[in-house]
C-alpha cells in the first residue's frame, strides 16, 4: 500500500504562511470596509458547520438530549484520543482497547460499545464509518486535533441522524474556513515514548465585486509514538497517523437568492504496530506494558480519501435547503496473530495458563518454547479489506411564525450505498528460538466476500415553540436492501427491511432559570448483510425525562433515562473476541437499560482576574436482560434473567476543575470508571471476570507568551494508574501509561 507522509509538507506549509499571508493581504488591500464586514456578515451562515446548538437562550430549551465539547476544551486539554475528549460527556460509554484510541468502543445509553458499530458517527454531518450499512464498526477514525467541536445527541435528538438510532449519534466539526482575515497556525509537540505531533492550518478568504467571495482552507497533521508496549526480545510497538484536508468555498454575487458552495477533499492513512494479543492476569499484575513475542509480526496498515460537495441556499426569507454529496474509501490490511493451528480459543489459553497444554501454549506465545507439534503452529491472517461510502442527503429547513409560536419544519432525505470487500488469508508460523519463522505451507483464503448495502432514508421534524414550552415531533423511515456474496463458496443472498422511527420531546421552563423535559423514541439497529432469516433487527423504546437549570455562573442538568429493549443484538468480529463465525450476529432478547446523566457547569470568581470554572458529570447505568436463553456469542453464554450487560459500567464519573486567566489556564480532569464485567452469562471463557476499577487524573497548561506565541504542557494519567481496563479481544490490556507532553502553538 502506497504511504505518504505529511511531516515535511506540515513544515514546508508553517515555511510558507508568511508569504501567502503577505500575498493574500495584498490582493485584497483595495478591498473596502464595509465590502470586508460583508464577507464576514455572509460567513456566518457557513454551512460545513453542523450544529444543534446556534445562538444560545440563557436556559436552553432542546428537547432532547444533547451535549457540546467546544474548541476551548478541546484545546485545553490536546487530546488526540477520542475516548478521552467523550470522557466527561455524560451517558457514554468507552471500553480502551490499545490506549491510543485508534480503534475506539463507543456506547450510548447502553448501546454496546464494541467498534462503535451501533452509534452514528458523522464527520461535518456525513457518517464516517467505513461502510455505515453494510459494516458499520469503525476501523476508521479521524485525528481529534484537527476537530474544533464534538456534539453528542440522545433521546429523540438522534432520529434525525440514523441509521442507529438505540444510543445516538455523535458529529465532529472539523476547521471552517476563515471569516475574511487570514487564520494561519503551526502546532508542534514532543511527549515520552517519542510522542510527536506537527499539525499545522492556512486559510484565508477574498473578495471579488464582480462573482462573489471566495475562501479556501489547507490543514495537515501528523502525530507518531514509539508506543508504550515492551516486545520480549525487542520491536516496534508504536504508529504513526497522518492527514492533509483541503477546503474551498464560493459565495456568489446574487441578487435572487444568497446561496453558498463548499467543496472538501481529504486524505488520511495510518500505520500501527498493533495487536489483539494481551496477556495473562498473572503477567498483567507482574509488567503491565509487556507484550509476547509472538505478536511481534503485528500491523495494521490502512489509507482513507474523502470528497465532499455542499450547497447551501436560502430560497426565501424563511426556506432554506442544504444538499451534501459525498466519496469515501477506506483500504486496510492487518496482518495480527490469530491464534495456533487448534480449535483451543486464545482466549481460553490466556484465561486458564496454567491448565493442562495451556501452559505449553503460553510458553510458545512468550518465545520460551520452541513450536514442536502441528498444534503449536502460529496462524497469522492478514485481513484485506476494501469498503466505499457514497451518496446525496438532503435538508429543507422552514421557520415561520405562527400565531403565537416560532415554528420550524426540517424535512430530510439521504440515498446511500456501501460496501465491504474481504480477503482474508492464514498463513502459518513456528516459534524457534524466540523468533518468528515461516513454516513454508502455502499460504489459505479463509473469508472472500463482497457485502453491500443501499438505503434510502428520510425523516420530517417539527418544533413548536411557544416560549414557555417548547414541542417536537418527527419520524424516521428507513429502507435497507443488503446483498452478499460468498465468492468462496458461490453463494450469495439478499435482503430487504423498512421500519418507522417516531420520536417526541417536551421542553417546559417552569422558571426564567429551570425547565423540564420529557421524550421518547424507537431505537433501531439494521442486520448487516447475509444474516439468517431468524436474526431479528435491533429494536428498542427509549424514555428520558429530566430537568435543566440556567443561571449566570452555574448550569445544571439531571436526566433519567430508560431503554426497554425488544432484542438486543450481538456480533461475532474478532475485536470481540470471537474467532470464528466471523460477522455472524445473534438474537439476545428483551434487555432493560435505566440510570441517570447528571452534569454542572459553574465558574467562580478569585482576585487578580482569576477564574475557577468547575464541571462535572456523573452517569449511574443498571442494564439486565429480561429472559433466559443461551447463545454462543462469546460475551453473553448461558444467560439467566437479571445478568447484566458487558461493558457497562454502574458508575462513572468526570470532574473538571481549572484555575484561569487572561494570559495561562491551568486544569485537573479527574475520572472515575466503576468496574464491568466482560461477560453476561455462564459457560463463557470470561464468566465471573470484570475490568478493574479505573481512577485516572489527568493534567494540562498553557501560557500566552505574547498574541503569536503560546506553550502547553500536559500529563496524562499524572498517577500512572495501571489497571486491567479489557480482557478482549485476547487477554488482559492496559490503558496508556503517564506521558508528559510539551508544545508550542505559533499563530501568523
Amino acid at each position: 500500500m502506497k504511504k505518504f507522509h505529511l511531516t515535511q509538507l506540515t513544515l514546508l506549509c508553517a515555511l510558507c504562511i508568511t508569504q501567502v499571508t503577505y500575498a493574500a493581504q495584498a490582493s485584497t488591500s483595495d478591498t473596502t470596509t464595509e465590502q470586508k464586514l460583508t464577507v464576514k456578515e455572509k460567513a456566518e451562515k457557513q454551512l460545513e458547520v453542523i450544529s444543534i446548538f446556534g445562538q444560545r437562550n440563557q436556559l436552553e430549551t432542546a428537547t432532547g438530549s444533547a451535549f457540546v465539547v467546544d474548541e476551548t476544551q478541546l484545546e485545553q486539554f490536546e487530546f488526540d484520543d477520542i475516548h478521552r475528549v467523550l470522557q466527561s460527556v455524560p451517558g457514554v460509554y468507552i471500553r480502551e482497547e490499545d490506549g491510543y484510541g485508534l480503534r475506539p468502543n463507543i456506547g450510548l445509553r447502553g448501546a454496546t460499545t464494541e467498534r462503535s458499530s451501533k452509534v452514528a458517527i458523522m464527520e461535518d454531518g456525513i457518517l464516517i464509518a467505513p461502510a455505515p450499512y453494510a459494516a458499520p464498526a469503525a476501523y476508521y477514525f479521524p485525528l481529534m486535533s484537527r476537530m474544533t467541536q464534538v456534539e453528542v445527541f440522545k433521546g429523540p435528538s438522534a432520529i434525525k441522524y440514523g441509521p442507529n438510532t438505540v444510543g445516538g449519534a455523535i458529529n465532529m466539526l472539523s476547521r471552517s474556513i476563515t471569516n475574511g482575515d487570514p487564520d494561519a497556525e503551526l502546532d508542534v509537540a514532543y511527549g515520552e515514548n517519542n510522542y510527536q505531533k506537527v499539525h499545522g492550518f492556512y486559510s484565508d478568504s477574498f473578495q471579488d465585486i464582480r462573482y462573489g467571495n471566495y475562501g479556501f482552507l489547507i490543514e495537515g497533521l501528523m502525530v507518531n509514538s514509539d508506543g508504550f508496549k515492551e516486545l520480549d526480545g525487542g520491536g516496534n510497538t508504536g504508529f504513526n497517523k497522518d492527514e492533509i484536508i483541503f477546503k474551498a468555498n464560493f459565495i456568489p454575487n446574487s441578487t435572487n437568492h444568497y446561496q453558498e458552495w463548499h467543496i472538501k477533499l481529504g486524505y488520511s492513512q495510518e500505520e500501527s504496530h498493533e495487536t489483539y494479543l494481551g496477556l495473562t492476569d498473572k503477567d498483567f499484575y507482574a509488567e503491565p506494558n509487556r507484550r509476547y513475542a509472538a505478536s511481534r509480526n503485528d500491523k495494521m496498515d490502512w489509507e482513507h480519501y474523502q470528497f465532499q460537495l455542499s450547497h447551501y441556499i436560502e430560497l426565501t426569507n424563511q426556506t432554506t435547503l442544504f444538499t451534501q454529496v459525498y466519496h469515501r474509501e477506506f483500504d486496510r490490511d492487518w496482518d495480527r496473530l490469530n491464534g495456533f493451528n487448534t480449535n483451543r480459543s486464545m482466549q481460553t489459553i490466556l484465561t486458564s495458563p496454567d491448565t493442562g497444554l495451556n501452559a505449553l501454549f503460553i510458553d510458545v506465545l512468550k518465545g520460551e518454547r520452541d513450536s514442536l507439534t502441528p498444534q503449536e503452529s502460529l496462524i497469522f491472517t492478514l485481513n484485506d479489506r476494501q469498503y466505499f461510502s457514497q451518496g446525496l442527503k438532503s435538508k429543507l429547513q422552514w421557520d415561520d411564525r405562527w400565531y403565537d409560536a416560532d415554528i420550524s419544519l426540517d424535512m430530510g432525505m439521504r440515498l446511500h450505498q456501501d460496501q465491504v470487500k474481504r480477503n482474508h488469508r492464514a498463513d502459518q508460523f513456528l516459534m524457534q528460538n524466540a523468533q518468528l519463522v515461516f513454516e513454508g505451507k502455502q499460504q489459505q483464503t479463509t473469508t472472500l466476500n463482497r457485502d453491500k448495502a443501499t438505503a434510502i432514508a428520510s425523516f420530517v421534524n417539527a418544533n413548536l415553540d411557544f416560549g414557555q414550552f417548547n414541542v417536537t415531533a418527527g419520524v424516521r423511515l428507513e429502507h435497507i436492501k443488503s446483498e452478499s456474496n460468498d465468492l468462496l463458496t458461490n453463494s450469495s443472498s439478499t435482503s430487504s427491511a423498512t421500519v418507522v422511527m417516531p420520536g417526541f420531546g417536551l421542553f417546559y421552563q417552569l422558571t426564567d432559570s429551570l425547565g423540564a423535559l420529557i421524550g421518547v423514541n424507537k431505537g433501531y439497529v439494521p442486520n448487516s448483510p447475509g444474516q439468517d432469516d431468524d436474526i431479528a433487527p435491533e429494536e428498542s423504546w427509549n424514555y428520558e425525562l429530566g430537568l435543566r437549570f440556567s443561571s449566570n455562573n452555574l448550569q445544571a442538568e439531571a436526566i433519567g433515562f430508560y431503554n426497554d429493549y425488544t432484542n438486543l443484538k450481538g456480533t461475532c468480529t474478532f475485536s470481540s473476541g470471537c474467532d470464528q463465525a466471523l460477522d455472524q450476529e445473534y438474537n439476545g432478547g428483551g434487555v432493560e437499560v435505566y440510570g441517570l446523566e447528571a452534569s454542572v457547569n459553574s465558574q467562580f470568581y478569585s482576585t487578580n482576574d482569576i477564574t475557577l470554572p468547575i464541571k462535572l458529570a456523573y452517569t449511574y447505568t443498571h442494564a439486565e436482560f429480561t429472559n433466559d436463553f443461551n447463545s454462543s456469542f462469546s460475551q453473553w453464554g448461558n444467560v439467566g434473567i437479571g445478568d447484566a450487560l458487558p461493558y457497562l459500567p454502574e458508575h462513572q464519573l468526570s470532574i473538571e476543575a481549572a484555575l484561569q486567566h487572561e494570559h495561562w489556564r491551568v486544569a485537573v480532569l479527574m475520572k472515575y470508571l466503576d468496574e464491568m464485567p466482560e461477560a453476561a452469562g455462564a459457560n463463557t471463557e470470561l464468566e465471573n471476570l470484570y475490568t478493574d476499577t479505573l481512577t485516572q487524573v489527568d493534567l494540562s497548561a498553557w501560557y500566552q507568551l505574547n498574541p503569536a506565541l503560546k506553550a502547553y504542557l500536559k500529563v496524562d494519567n499524572i498517577s500512572d494508574e495501571t489497571v486491567i481496563v479489557s480482557r478482549r479481544p485476547f487477554g488482559a490490556r492496559p490503558g496508556k501509561p503517564r506521558q508528559v507532553t510539551m508544545g508550542i502553538k505559533m499563530k501568523f
